[in-house]
């Protein structure tokens, strides 16, 4: 696993000040958002990375968050969808639907 999954224990590495993987995932997240040159969402979605990103009539390039809605780490060996399986979250999921369906650009490029 890596140092922000939910199942690491850092209670014995003195590497960490911090012990709470939640705090410091969220302390991660907000040096990306602030070291990332990009533009900021309003409230309520200040902190989402997923966007659009248009090149003109001819390109339209889908930027998905694919660490922030996953579920979590596992041997993967769910046998049926669910939570646990999830990569892109339902909101980014719809979204990334809706776009693609309203874009009139000629290319399309998903990364």
């Amino acid at each position: 696993t890596n140092n922000y999954s939910a199942a690491k224990d850092l209670s014995g590495d003195a590497r960490y000040l911090e012990k709470n993987v939640a705090v410091l995932a969220a302390r991660g997240q907000r040096a990306f958002l602030e070291y990332a040159p990009m533009r900021y969402f309003k409230q309520p979605e200040e902190q989402r990375i997923y966007r659009k990103i248009a090149h003109g009539p001819l390109l339209d390039v889908f930027v998905l968050d694919m660490r922030s809605y996953r579920g979590p780490n596992s041997a993967n060996r769910q046998t049926v969808e669910s939570a646990d399986t999830a990569f892109l979250g339902n909101a980014q999921l719809d979204w990334l639907v809706a776009e693609l369906a309203r874009s009139t650009a000629t290319w399309k490029v998903i990364a």
